[in-house]
């Protein structure tokens, strides 16, 4: 029975160390106000908020971000990101998505070596990010 239960424990213990270092997505939902999913950041998944950020940031003009509903996303990437727009002036090491339903995303963006964040603006659409990405 000892030998039984210690198999068990030795065997979840290894499946959540099968990818340790894997960087996940967390997906909050902003009417539930709580993490609704968590999930591995998938090469393809990457590659889509890549391109999302890629999509002509702007400024955030305004003083608040705060959403009304949708999702936001929370990022640490496992290697800091180098993008070709000039308006990040260095590499990102975590964003956060707003994906809220009817308004371009938003990105709130921590660099990996300057302390400062910005918050931008992106061309993309919420809603099809959301069903391309998220909804699966």
């Amino acid at each position: 029975m000892i030998i039984k239960i210690l198999s068990i424990a030795l065997l979840s213990f290894n499946l959540n160390l099968f990818h340790p270092d894997q960087p996940s997505v967390q997906i909050f939902d902003v009417k539930q106000e709580k993490v609704i999913q968590e999930r591995p950041l998938t090469q393809e998944l990457e590659k889509s908020i890549i391109t999302l950020l890629q999509s002509s940031p702007t400024i955030h003009g305004g003083l608040s971000i705060d959403p009304k509903d949708g999702q936001i996303l929370h990022v640490k990437f496992k290697n800091p990101v180098k993008l070709s727009s000039d308006i990040y002036p260095d590499l990102i090491k975590e964003v956060y998505l707003f994906l809220e339903h009817g308004v371009r995303p938003k990105a709130l963006i921590f660099f990996n070596n300057t302390a400062k964040n910005i918050v931008v603006v992106l061309e993309g659409h919420s809603e099809q990010f959301i069903k391309k990405n998220i909804l699966r």
